[in-house]
């Protein structure tokens, strides 16, 4: 025997006495292979479950585990192609192999024990991987036809890679960005996000990734990028993102498979709601009805009144969007219904807010005031004056409009609503009116104390002077006062955005000399943001706002833009998330021209 501990003939002899026992104990015909094994393992100096052996200081013994929890991790695993014995729910070498294969796969603490949260994960990351499959095939004929509308013009085929860059190619960082596709910009931002030391921060960079990787149909990728993220929160808010980007695309079914896997009842109920807005939004009138529709069965295992109240009201909105005005009465109704059955004065004057705007958004502003008489504390009644009074400007009433929201204490909200008034002013022709009412926006927005708030309230009031200046026949003095607006945003991101929007908005409306007045404004805000990630971010955004306006080749351009800017950041976190933006922004912007190419 040496000083260590026994040799291996001792601890082989030992280990068939246990084998002799167990059969003698008349339990063999019950044993699996993996614990005859481990009966073997534990006391032959081999490994065990806590990574030591007989020939080390310290031997600790194995754990019993629930035959249910291993049968659900061993399920999990197989799924994801880890586990390939049969799924007995019985822990051994084999099972617990699988288990460090899968903790390294996700950048784990490799220790082979299983845990209820590693099956829960397990469980998550299948259901994912069954979508992201699902994706990468509907994905297929849409990924064709862009590709063969990019190679179709001078101007957007470099931006397509050849085959050394291709799908399955090595990951070349050089010949990525002389020709980038949006998994090799993927592959870069993940290789980055392995260097964020905070796990909460690489957690987020990672969802993100994600999202992407799924828009782009990178089936694998994205699976791997799952099991990398820890917090199941940050899942969660990337499954929303990729329903939400398949609702945009029009993918409806692909959104709903999203949604499906989203293990909380509210959640999953929201990001619903957020598919069937959108769907309205893009004139998909039949499909938001449908996916309003659809959410009857869930608002029943709602067991929170005030969380059942404004969800009735929020899909009562989009029905009355979809034209169903019989079931938007209905809902509005069930959340009255649910407000007299509180007791609570707060929460039943929460409830009756909800109702309110959604009588407001549904054109009905006075029984929206009618129903807030009845709430007693009138502080928190801003969403509703909001609703109602820009529902009174669209309607053409004006003058009622703008007593509803002189009635707006808080300025920064006043400031917001004035704004859209002197907008539907404009298109209606009282350009007069338009003009006095900014003038009271703009005195609004000075009183305006938190800084952002102050901004954002001045990015609305400067395109609002560009609404009312276009309608003016392109009145250069409105451009003008749009501009000065413009500069006295304090966010430099905002305000170089609000700069291209308006030069946009001018070239749509064929005033070139305004437009390109608006540009070189936006050109030096642009250089004035000091962070290039912010640059990277605001010009991905001016770039799918101008897809979805059918102005590709300056869609195209922005996005060269922000490439250019991705390229240059080197540190972890901003790089990570700009390659991410970067390869999001290109494939929407492919699906884009996929949709309008010629057939």
């Amino acid at each position: 025997m040496s000083p260590k501990g026994p040799t291996i003939e001792i601890a082989c002899a030992l280990g068939m006495m246990i084998v002799q026992l167990v059969w003698a104990a008349g339990s063999v015909a019950h044993a699996s292979t993996d614990e005859l094994l481990l009966a073997m393992e534990g006391l032959a100096g081999f490994e065990t479950s806590a990574g030591t052996s007989l020939d080390g200081p310290t031997v600790l013994p194995r754990k019993s585990y629930n035959d249910a929890l291993i049968r659900r991790i061993q399920q999990g695993l197989a799924t994801q192609g880890f586990f390939l014995s049969p799924i007995d729910g019985q822990f051994g070498p084999k099972t617990e192999s699988a288990i460090r294969a899968y903790q390294k796969s996700a950048d784990l603490p490799v220790d082979g024990i299983p845990s209820e949260q590693l099956a829960i994960d397990l469980e998550t990351g299948g259901k994912v991987g069954q979508l992201l499959n699902r994706l990468e095939r509907s994905r297929a004929t849409t990924t064709d036809k862009a590709r063969e509308a990019l190679l179709s013009r001078p101007e957007t085929r470099a931006l397509i890679g050849d085959d050394a860059v291709g799908a399955d190619a090595p990951h070349d960082l050089k010949a990525c960005f002389a020709a980038p596709n949006p998994r090799c910009l993927l592959v870069e931002a993940a290789i980055s996000a392995r260097d964020i030391d905070k796990p909460e921060m690489r957690d987020w960079a990672l969802g993100e990734i994600l999202t992407s990787q799924a828009k782009a149909g990178l089936a694998s990728d994205a699976l791997a990028t799952t099991r990398r993220i820890h917090d199941p929160r940050l899942i969660m808010v990337a499954l929303g993102d990729i329903a939400k980007a398949q609702a945009g695309a029009g993918n409806t079914a692909d959104a709903m498979a999203a949604v499906d896997i989203i293990p909380d009842l509210a959640q999953q109920i929201e990001a619903y709601i957020a598919i069937a807005e959108i769907q309205a939004d893009m004139g998909q009138i039949e499909e938001a009805a449908k996916t309003a529709m659809h959410l009857g069965e869930y608002l029943n295992r709602i067991d929170v009144p005030l969380t059942k109240i404004a969800f009735h009201a929020r899909i009562a909105v989009i029905l009355h969007r979809a034209g169903l005005e019989a079931q938007a009465g209905e809902n509005i109704q069930a959340a009255e219904k649910l407000v007299r059955s509180l007791d609570d004065a707060n929460e039943r004057g929460e409830g009756l807010r909800n109702v309110a705007a959604a009588y407001a958004e549904n054109g009905e502003p006075a029984k929206a005031m009618d129903v807030l008489k009845a709430v007693t504390n009138g502080s928190e009644d801003v969403p509703v004056l909001i609703a109602a009074a820009t529902k009174l400007a669209q309607t053409g009433d004006a003058e009622e409009a703008l007593v509803t929201a002189e009635s707006i204490e808080a300025v920064r909200y006043r400031a917001l609503v004035l704004a859209r008034i002197a907008s539907y002013q404009a298109g209606a022709g009282e350009l007069n009116s338009a003009r006095a009412t900014l003038d009271k926006a703009l005195e609004a927005a000075r009183q305006i104390t938190f800084p952002f708030a102050k901004a954002y309230a001045f990015s609305r009031i400067a395109l609002a002077f560009n609404d009312v200046g276009i309608s003016s026949s392109n009145d250069a003095k409105l451009l003008d006062q749009a501009l000065e607006t413009a500069h006295l945003i304090k966010d430099d991101r905002l305000k170089a955005h609000i700069f291209w929007t308006i030069a946009d908005e001018r070239r749509h409306a064929n005033d070139e000399p305004g437009s390109a007045k608006a540009l070189k404004q936006a050109t030096m805000a642009t250089a004035d943001i000091m962070s290039p990630f912010s640059r990277v971010w605001m010009l991905c955004d001016i770039a799918e706002e101008r897809a979805n306006n059918q102005d590709d080749d300056a869609a195209w351009t922005a996005f060269a833009e922000a490439f250019e800017e991705a390229k240059t950041i080197t540190h972890p976190w901003g790089r990570a998330r700009a390659l991410s933006k970067v390869a999001g922004t290109m494939t929407a912007l492919a699906d884009y021209v996929s949709k309008t190419a010629a057939p």
